[in-house]
């Protein structure tokens, strides 16, 4: 029981992470919102982390890893629902709507306004990037950040970044298509976790 419960948090902790870097992403929400995979490098506050992320129109997967702990957190805008995924157990968390209408994919929501100004060039890695100022208005609320969108990807966003440097986000490895629709629904013979409000996130 002791070690599933480090399990449990470890995970919870992890879903937190996940739901995190999804958030950070507010400014840059994507506007064409193409289907693709990539490798993630994240920087916030200082800390640098990386994931594998598949994305289609209205669903992400987030494929995290800490201390050897895998955890996988799928977001569906369709469904205005968030699963965190344990594979080693096969379980997994329904965190309901946590960021499902979160700044990430605000662009994506019906009703959001966004806003580019476009900022010159510049190179991302391999990519040769228009770099744009965004502003997304969603529910009363503003995302402002920077985005650089590759020439070479029709126009992908290959890096995102807050005005004032408190993050930023870049992909590598990005391959353009459309994605595996299994890859965002939970596993035949996962078990739910009732957490009995134990780790109840807001």
């Amino acid at each position: 029981m002791r070690t599933e419960s480090k399990s449990v948090c470890l995970v919870v902790r992890l879903a937190i992470l996940g739901s995190c870097l999804l958030a950070a992403v507010s400014a840059g929400a994507q506007t064409k919102n193409p289907s693709f995979s990539a490798d993630q490098v994240q920087t916030m506050a200082g800390k640098t982390s990386t994931a594998k992320v598949y994305e289609s129109d209205k669903a992400v997967r987030l494929e995290k890893q800490e201390k050897g702990q895998q955890s996988i957190t799928i977001m569906r805008l369709d469904r205005k629902a968030v699963w965190v995924l344990n594979p080693a157990q096969k379980t997994y968390m329904d965190l309901g709507g946590l960021g499902a209408g979160g700044a990430d994919l605000a662009s994506r929501m019906e009703g959001a306004k966004v806003e580019r100004e476009a900022l010159g060039s510049e190179e991302v890695g391999v990519y040769h990037c228009d770099k744009y100022r965004v502003k997304t208005t969603y529910e009363g609320k503003v995302y402002t950040g920077i985005e650089w969108d590759a020439k070479e990807l029709d126009g992908f966003p290959v890096k995102q970044a807050d005005q004032k440097g408190k993050w930023s986000k870049e992909y590598q490895n990005v391959k353009l298509g459309a994605q595996d629709p299994a890859l965002f629904e939970v596993p035949s013979g996962y078990q739910k976790i009732d957490l009995g409000g134990m780790f109840k996130l807001k």
